[in-house]
């Protein structure tokens, strides 16, 4: 059986989305949930000006997550991540 381990997300959400940044914040949890994971702590950084243009974006809401998953799940996570059209980008790294 494999062992919980710990990652860290980082997701840039479109900054069209700063109204309801709260309803993307629960589909991202809802994500990490349904794939059963925890969710140990959550940050919202506020909307930053991008290094590059991300899909002609020039700004986006930074958002971090922190969270135990199984590392078989990560993979499936990170493909939902990308398809949806909210997130310009999705970062998961396994954390200590």
């Amino acid at each position: 059986m494999e062992k919980m381990k710990n990652y860290s997300g980082l997701f840039i959400i479109v900054p069209e989305k700063q109204d309801t940044v709260d309803e993307v914040k629960g589909g991202i949890n809802a994500v990490i949930s349904d794939n059963s994971g925890n969710i140990v702590k959550e940050n919202v950084m506020g909307k930053r000006a991008l290094a590059y243009p991300i899909k002609k974006k020039n700004e986006g809401i930074y958002y971090e997550v922190t969270f135990t998953a199984l590392p078989g799940s990560v993979a499936k996570m990170t493909r939902q991540f990308n398809i949806n059209t909210d997130i310009l980008r999705a970062l998961i790294d396994k954390s200590e």
